[in-house]
């Protein structure tokens, strides 16, 4: 019973904690080239400028130009 608390305490607790030790959880979301967003992907409203770590894209809101 001891071990089934200890395993629910850490499903609750453990990802949080562990967010700061994911480097791609500091990366992402991160400014980037021209005051952009690292992201996953780029939405349709956004163009691709650079890549961050990790494969990241840094997206821009806007279309690219011609």
């Amino acid at each position: 019973m001891e071990s089934a608390f200890t395993v629910l305490v850490f499903l609750i607790f453990g990802d949080t904690a562990l967010a700061g030790l994911n480097p791609l959880s500091s990366e992402l979301y991160r400014r980037c080239y021209k005051n952009g967003t690292c992201r996953l992907e780029c939405f349709g409203s956004e163009m691709l400028v650079a890549y961050c770590m990790f494969q990241l894209e840094c997206c821009l809101k806007g279309n690219p130009e011609p």
